[in-house]
């Protein structure tokens, strides 16, 4: 158990795979959460999931507009005085060869990954500066260590996403604040147990054991962890 009662946290890509589980273990820690949410029926469907928690802010804003962003900072800084955790989960999976030079579906990866991430960021970091303190944790995938066939953007967005969060964290580690990288290999969900029936999904990350990791890297106690990238393996 960790105590994140006094921490104020601000969560992207809430409503996908992994962010229920995430946004809950946040709660169930203490913390105050806002989720930035493009689709607002699926931020009412959160909350709903997650026991319409007080300490739950669901906010319509895209993590990949920067005013969008800047705007939801400052209504959490109104209502909570201070943003000391961000959690970029935006992802999704998708094919494209490397021999096939298909530059459209490579931006289309690095959009949803990358700038997501980069531009929610850029957004939060500044009360964290301003206060001395925060933790920035990105979720990616074991792709960014290694290119896998018929997914090469997909792997190019992760390792990127790996390489600019090394470089936040050399930029930002002398003033309070940590930024990490988590590197699931394949998660239990829905879609992927449909994509390889023949597996067996109880070797696979949950979302629940993601959301473990993830939290831990938003606390006090993770102070001397910065740079890293966390493969979660789980059993396979």
């Amino acid at each position: 158990m960790f105590d994140l009662s006094k921490r104020v946290v601000v969560v992207t890509g809430a409503t996908g795979h992994i962010g229920p589980a995430v946004t809950r273990a946040y709660l169930e820690q203490g913390a105050h959460v806002a989720v930035a949410v493009r689709d607002a029926t699926k931020g009412t469907a959160l909350k709903d999931e997650v026991g319409g928690d007080e300490r739950l802010m669901v906010a319509a804003a895209d993590p990949s507009d920067r005013q969008a962003m800047e705007r939801l900072v400052e209504r959490v800084l109104r209502g909570w005085g201070r943003l000391d955790v961000l959690a970029n989960l935006v992802g999704g999976y998708a094919t494209s060869a490397a021999a096939d030079g298909d530059l459209a579906a490579y931006r289309a990866s690095w959009d949803q990954k990358v700038a997501t991430a980069v531009t929610a960021t850029a957004a939060c970091i500044r009360p964290m500066r301003a206060r001395g303190y925060g933790r920035i944790v990105n979720v990616a995938s074991m792709a960014a260590l290694k290119g896998e066939k018929g997914a090469a953007g997909y792997a190019m967005a992760n390792a990127a996403l790996v390489r600019w969060t090394e470089s936040l964290a050399e930029e930002t580690k002398r003033e309070g604040i940590t930024a990490n990288v988590v590197l699931p290999r394949i998660i239990d969900t829905p879609e992927n147990r449909a994509a390889m029936p023949k597996a067996d999904p109880t070797r696979w990350a949950t979302a629940a054991e993601i959301a473990a990791v993830v939290v831990f890297l938003s606390t006090d106690e993770a102070s001397g962890v910065t740079g890293a990238a966390i493969p979660v393996l789980a059993r396979t």
